[in-house]
């Protein structure tokens, strides 16, 4: 099990550069790059993943994820016919966090198959 600082750095420095490229073009150029968002909820994912049996998480990168979260949904009214698109996404980071604040990650979730707690 990797410690939460290594945790951190690896999981961290992918996030941020995910979010870079997914949330630059969008303000900027109101470009929705979906391949950019992809890798930005994989890295979610697998930090989700990473922190799984751990008691501490950092909070620079729980902030990250709601930061980019209100910013998709900030914008999404600005994004006609698309609307739903961003919506959705951030919905898809807000369900990852939720994981994260309880301890889970998305591979705990099984489609079809009732959880047993």
């Amino acid at each position: 099990m990797n410690s939460i600082e290594d945790i951190t750095t690896i999981h961290g420095n992918a996030i941020r550069e995910a979010v870079t490229k997914f949330l630059v073009p969008l303000q900027t150029t109101r470009i929705i790059k979906r391949d950019a968002f992809e890798e930005l909820a994989n890295a979610v994912k697998a930090f989700a993943k990473a922190l799984k049996g751990h008691d501490l998480v950092p909070k620079s990168l729980l902030n990250e994820i709601y930061t980019s979260m209100q910013v998709l949904r900030n914008e999404a009214p600005h994004f006609r016919g698309e609307t739903a698109t961003l919506e959705d996404m951030a919905n898809q980071l807000e369900m990852v966090l939720g994981l994260i604040l309880i301890g889970e990650s998305p591979d705990d979730r099984v489609p079809g198959v009732p959880r047993i707690i």
